[in-house]
């Protein structure tokens, strides 16, 4: 059994400690090693939040009297604080806590809308036109002229947070209740509430060296207004009718960081008693609604525990890697890494961008799937390990349930790689004794290209004296339209981006050789979401496009404490790979359904690569640049566009740049099945329908000259080059009932659209099972026929400013996107949680019927 180390308990100053890990290196291996997942010597943890107990609970910690809002107006400075041209900036005083001001950086809070003289406006971090955003203390407001608007702000989140502060005895499952996460600055934890006075207790049986552990805090209260004046819990053990408090501790009633509490509970190990937790108010309790993060009692352990480490590089292309064959020295610590692990060579991202990815490395699933499917902690969580993540993307925040399962999820968007390090190691080290399940996130490669100095200029050659010091997506695509991105320019870019991998690999190469001696049943993981688009097609960043520079997958599979000789994989991998392998090394009996596959028998050699070798790796997922799908199959990258059905199809060996494409010239059928069977969607031969309707006309109807398969309008934000962030709470421009609403008949013959408000520039699909002549179709509008002509295939028909146009092609159907799965899944956490249809309205997990429903007494 390993010796204890004491750490510091103040994660917030982690930086240039030695070593936590002390001990002789692990003897030579010449093979990956078995991490030896499926047993520990870990006590077993009692999870206290997770597991039924008796409860005591007061029916609310709201003040009497106290009236729940969430209407709020707004007191406006008399002069704007900005003056424009066409836009003055006015300020007011937020009633929100600050905090709130993060979660707002590139959207307002879900459901919070903002209304002057009447009239909602955006939101909008530039402030352009009529809008609004949080500043800190402030909501700052572009409004024209120089009289200040009557400004009003709808926050239903705020009463449905202080409603859920009430507990009904006769309705409510106090364990289920008492589940919660809260939120304090830039950490989240997972756990339970005690609401003062209140208490819990559990029957258990204590382990040698048993010892308790939680995080406090007072929930936060969602006006800066309200405030409680503290608490205090207290721990005890209750053996044979005595009673004996172990600990207590306060917690002040307003705070950015928990409270540590913890407690050993040796002195009555091995017996069966009862463990209580009390909280009181230190003087009311008027909003002590007391949060307790994942209280645990745990012993010692009695042979080695297991530790899986999954590193995640965001924005991190292989080919740059001097292990890949780089020109240049930038990677040399994670060459080293590579050469001691398991590297799968083929391997893919699902998506050229984070959020997708990501969700497929969290889940095992198609990123689609992966919304509301169980994250790998809650998996790991579930078997008493101890979980945590160390992220620092904005689109890794809670709100995207990206923290389930763990325990502690801290998310700090300026935190650069030897701050993640440092914090990954002091958690490490203050769990060694436990088994432990840790994701750490770096942001490094990400724009903005600011590497340290020391490798700021390492591979800029020739600097370009006019690129400013900081620079964004943005301004390179404004060069590279403007002609200004000259060559000199183009290399101190990528020069920059080099030397964010050269500071990258040096601090991870400090978290591995560390990690190298950290005792237990160890295995650790490294992967990326995405690469980086530098120029290779003619653009810059990513989520553009499919091609490799952002697409290709770094996995690498590492144990043994970096002994083994390691190992290079061919056959095909992707981010869905990762939770079955874990799930199958840890020998879990209620892993849940994954779309990936497990690699251990790749790993230990007891499976052949050539047995996968066929494997089809799907590809897709785009933010920016019209829709298209992908697939990874035989060596060849297969590409389908959806709106205008263009096919790209590349030897990815023979042209790895993916420059010479091959659709024209191979056949395609065999590609398409792939690639509808490996994203679970309908792809196939069909019509394209190009569609300009007068808004609400009449119908138009298409008799088809044989029976279709599907028919269906396709989302308008598949054919534009940006669509809507709607993730964030971006507005589409148009919608799907927007287009209108169509019906296909029983016998597969009629296709019907009925306009909606903006049925023009839109689309619709027809599939077929083979290549139907769309020459014989009849065309009705309201009734009316319509006299078509063909040109070169296409069956046209034009009357003024109304048209629609036959296209034969290759059609795809693409499944349910990410936005509307995320607001089905909170539609049915909210629809759990009581509220009404105008709460669900203005939070946003509805379609307003009508512009009242939406806004309440507000118009749109």
């Amino acid at each position: 059994m390993p010796m204890p180390i004491l750490v510091s308990v103040a994660l917030l100053s982690c930086s240039g400690h030695p070593t936590p890990f002390g001990g002789p290196a692990r003897p030579q291996s010449t093979d990956f090693a078995d991490p030896g997942l499926a047993t520990t010597g870990a006590s077993p943890a009692l999870q206290l939040w997770k597991t039924k107990g008796r409860y005591q609970l007061p029916a609310t910690t709201l003040p009497t009297g106290f009236e729940i809002q969430d209407r709020f107006p707004i007191e406006i400075e008399a002069a704007p604080s900005k003056e424009r041209k066409a836009t003055n900036v006015f300020r007011g005083r937020s009633p929100f806590p600050e905090s709130l001001e993060e979660e707002a950086r590139m959207a307002a809070p879900p459901g919070m809308r903002l209304y002057a003289n009447g009239e909602e406006l955006k939101y909008s971090n530039a402030l352009g036109g009529r809008s609004w955003r949080i500043n800190g203390k402030r909501l700052l407001i572009g409004w024209p002229g120089v009289e200040a608007p009557v400004v009003e702000v709808a926050y239903p989140a705020a009463r449905v947070m202080l409603e859920g502060r009430s507990f009904s005895a006769e309705e409510d499952d106090p364990f289920e209740w008492s589940k919660s996460e809260v939120t304090l600055n830039d950490r989240t934890r997972t756990g339970m509430t005690l609401p003062a006075p209140g208490s819990a207790q559990w029957d258990v049986t204590l382990p040698t060296g048993a010892r308790f552990e939680t995080w406090l805090a007072v929930a936060p209260l969602p006006l800066a207004m309200l405030r409680s004046d503290g608490a205090v819990v207290t721990l005890a053990v209750l053996e044979g009718g005595t009673r004996t408090e172990v600990a207590r501790q306060e917690i002040p009633g307003r705070a950015d960081t928990f409270v540590r509490f913890s407690s050993s509970l040796q002195n009555w190990a091995g017996k069966a008693v009862t463990l209580e937790l009390r909280s009181e108010g230190l003087g009311t309790t008027d909003f002590d609604h007391v949060f307790l993060g994942s209280p645990t009692v745990w012993g010692d352990p009695t042979a080695e525990v297991r530790h899986v480490i999954v590193v995640g590089l965001d924005t991190t292309r292989p080919d740059h890697f001097s292990f890949y064959g780089y020109d240049r020295s930038t990677t040399p610590q994670l060459d080293e890494v590579a050469r001691t692990s398991v590297v799968f060579d083929q391997a893919w991202t699902p998506a050229p961008r984070t959020r997708p990815s990501f969700r497929s490395a969290f889940t095992g699933r198609r990123p689609l799937d992966a919304v509301g499917a169980r994250n790998l902690a809650e998996v790991f969580s579930d078997h008493g390990f101890a979980t945590a993540g160390i992220v620092a993307n904005i689109h890794l925040q809670p709100r995207f349930d990206f923290n389930d399962g763990m325990d502690d999820w801290w998310y700090d968007g300026q935190s650069e790689a030897g701050s993640q390090v440092d914090r990954a190691l002091d958690w490490l080290a203050a769990h060694q004794d436990r088994d432990t399940y840790l994701f750490l996130h770096i942001m490094d490669p990400h724009l903005l290209y600011k590497p340290p100095a020391a490798d700021r200029d390492l591979f800029v050659t020739d600097p370009d004296p006019d690129l400013p010091e900081i620079f964004n997506r943005w301004e390179v695509h404004s060069w590279l339209r403007h002609k200004q991105m000259t060559e000199q320019r183009r290399q101190n870019i990528i020069g920059l981006y080099d030397g964010e991998l050269r500071s990258t690999s040096r601090e991870l190469g400090r978290l591995f050789e560390q990690l190298d001696h950290m005792p237990g049943h160890n295995l650790v993981v490294v992967h990326n979401d995405h690469g980086e688009e530098l120029f290779d097609h003619g653009s810059f960043e990513h989520n553009h496009t499919v091609y490799d520079e952002v697409t290709r997958g770094l996995l690498w599979f590492r144990s043994g404490g970096g002994q083994t000789a390691g190992r290079r994989i061919e056959a095909p991998a992707t981010l869905a790979d990762i939770g079955p392998t874990l799930f199958d090394f840890a020998g879990f009996p209620d892993a849940p359904p994954t779309d990936g596959r497990s690699l251990k028998g790749l790993l230990l050699g007891t499976e052949a690569p050539e047995a996968t070798a066929d494997r089809p790796i799907p590809i897709g997922h785009l933010r920016y640049g019209k829709e298209r799908w992908a697939v990874v199959w035989k060596g060849l990258k297969y590409t389908l566009h959806t709106a205008s059905g263009d096919e790209e199809l590349y030897d990815l060996k023979a042209d790895p740049g993916e420059t010479k494409n091959l659709a024209t010239s191979t056949p395609r059928a065999p590609f398409r099945k792939v690639l509808a069977e490996s994203h679970g969607m309908r792809v196939g031969r069909g019509w394209r329908v190009s569609i300009n309707l007068e808004p609400g006309g009449p119908p138009l109807v298409l008799a088809l000259p044989s029976a279709a398969v599907a028919a269906g309008i396709v989302d308008p934000e598949a054919l534009v080059d940006t669509p809507a962030n709607e993730e964030w709470g971006e507005r589409p421009e148009r919608t799907l009932a927007d287009v209108g609403s169509l019906t296909f008949s029983e016998d597969h013959l009629t296709v019907t659209l009925t306009p909606g408000a903006k049925p023009d520039r839109s689309m619709l699909y027809v599939l077929f099972d083979e290549d139907v002549d769309p020459g014989p179709v009849l065309a009705t509008l309201g009734g009316q026929p319509l006299a078509t002509a063909t040109v070169r295939g296409r069956v046209s028909w034009h009357e003024g400013k109304q048209s629609f146009q036959i296209e034969l092609g290759t059609v795809v159907v693409p499944p349910m996107d990410e936005a509307t799965r995320m607001r089905q899944l909170h539609l049915k956490d909210a629809e759990g949680a009581g509220m009404d249809a105008a709460e669900l309205c203005q939070l946003g997990y509805i379609e307003c019927d009508t512009p009242a429903a939406e806004a309440g007494d507000h118009p749109d």
